[in-house]
């Protein structure tokens, strides 16, 4: 069980109505991490520590709302303390502070535990279509630990969560359930009294070491086993202190340090990387149609993109296959966030005509037991392609490799990352 909710609920909402401007929500939360620090480093954590959410909203700028109207279509209040920074509130209870950093990235900081602010951030995103996490899957992970290699000292401590279960994997004698889709997988390693009885891989485990020794063995460890390739979490160890920030796949930030300009910092670091990468995913990926200015009739029209491929390091077996299908297109809300009708093109191939519920914009699959092939039209938002390529690695195949046209996905992310420089916030 997390630390975190074993202590009890203190009224969090009453100490943050209290901030009304930016500085004073800096420095509150500066003097909170490093009474949570202390706590760490005598494990006793008796305060929730402040966690961070990365989102994504709308790139296009026509289509891009305030920050009041965006949030009270879903229920949400809003009080503005910037022209950047928004106290969020639901039911008169203060959640947290929004903060714009671009006019397509979010931050939200909170102080609620875990499980509840988790839980309630998913379910905002869930609730509207302008909105979705900012997703780092494992192929991006592996471009990032690089850069924590490069930013730290060989002896400061880097922690590292692999996460991989294969949902969709269905055994001879048990149907796969579909409740699993409602089910969000604890990055927690202990499970308390729960008893796993479905056989199927399942692989979550924690490394935590020396960044020189992990840059020795890591790539090794991954070549002998593929789960490893499927990294959920990541540590960026603090350049201005002890401990350090924690990044996961869905966009949360933890903060272990007991510096939050110092958390900041990393956020904004990590939000400039993903900003470039998505700027060049879909300036290659994006399909589109315009008119060449020639007079020969039938020659007006020209193709522009390049598919999204995803290849499968393991064949998936025709069950899995049907399930994962039935699990994606049958149901409303999945993993993948996606709608279609599957058209069958063979027991293990289908084609899909469908839509990302993420602005409801069209998107078109084709799904075999050895890849997935998406083409993504201009408008669809690039963060589809990210989460794709999050959610194949972490419940389909962890040693997936992805491409556009025929650039590695990691290459990408890997240009992407070059040029962005951390800046200390002072």
């Amino acid at each position: 069980m997390n630390m975190e909710t074993k202590m009890p609920d203190i009224d969090i909402s009453k100490e943050l109505e209290s901030i009304d401007s930016r500085e004073k929500m800096i420095r509150y939360f500066d003097g909170y991490s490093a009474e949570r620090m202390e706590e760490l480093d005598e494990r006793k954590i008796k305060r929730p520590l402040v966690k961070s959410y990365m989102l994504e909203h709308v790139g296009d700028t026509d289509r891009q709302k305030g920050i009041a109207e965006l949030f009270s279509s879903i229920g949400k209040e809003t009080q503005k303390i910037d022209e950047n920074m928004y106290r969020v509130l639901e039911n008169k209870e203060s959640m947290g502070f929004l903060e714009v950093l671009t006019p397509r990235y979010f931050v939200f900081y909170t102080l609620h535990h875990s499980e509840k602010a988790d839980r309630w951030v998913r379910n905002m995103v869930l609730s509207s279509p302008d909105l979705d996490h900012v997703w780092l899957s494992g192929l991006t992970f592996d471009v990032l630990w690089r850069r924590v290699a490069q930013l730290s000292k060989p002896h400061r401590y880097v922690s590292l969560m692999f996460v991989h279960e294969s949902i969709y994997q269905i055994d001879s004698e048990i149907q796969g359930n579909e409740e699993d889709e409602d089910k969000e997988i604890s990055l927690s390693l202990e499970e308390g009294d729960l008893i796993e009885v479905v056989e199927r891989r399942a692989s979550k485990f924690k490394l935590v070491d020396k960044v020189s020794i992990v840059s020795d063995k890591l790539s090794k460890l991954q070549n002998l086993y593929s789960p490893l390739y499927a990294i959920s979490q990541l540590r960026f160890p603090s350049p201005v202190g002890r401990g350090g920030h924690d990044f996961y796949d869905n966009g949360k930030v933890t903060n272990r340090s007991g510096n939050f300009r110092d958390h900041r910092s990393h956020i904004l670091y990590v939000q400039r990387i993903y900003d470039e990468l998505m700027k060049i995913t879909e300036e290659r990926a994006w399909y589109s149609i315009y008119k060449e200015k020639v007079t020969i009739p039938g020659q007006f029209q020209k193709l522009i993109g390049s598919p999204v491929t995803i290849k499968f390091g393991e064949k998936l077996g025709e069950e899995t296959f049907k399930f994962w299908v039935k699990s994606t297109f049958g149901r409303l809300n999945n993993r993948f966030r996606l709608w279609g009708n599957p058209i069958m093109l063979g027991p293990t191939k289908i084609q899909v005509y469908g839509v990302d519920k993420h602005l409801w914009k069209p998107i078109f699959l084709e799904l075999t037991d050895e890849h997935l092939i998406a083409i993504v039209p201009k408008g669809t938002c690039g963060n589809t392609i990210h989460r794709l390529i999050c959610n194949i690695q972490r419940y389909i195949d962890p040693a997936a490799k992805a491409y556009i046209g025929s650039e590695e996905y990691q290459a990408i992310v890997d240009k992407s990352s070059k040029g962005i420089k951390y800046d200390i916030e002072h």
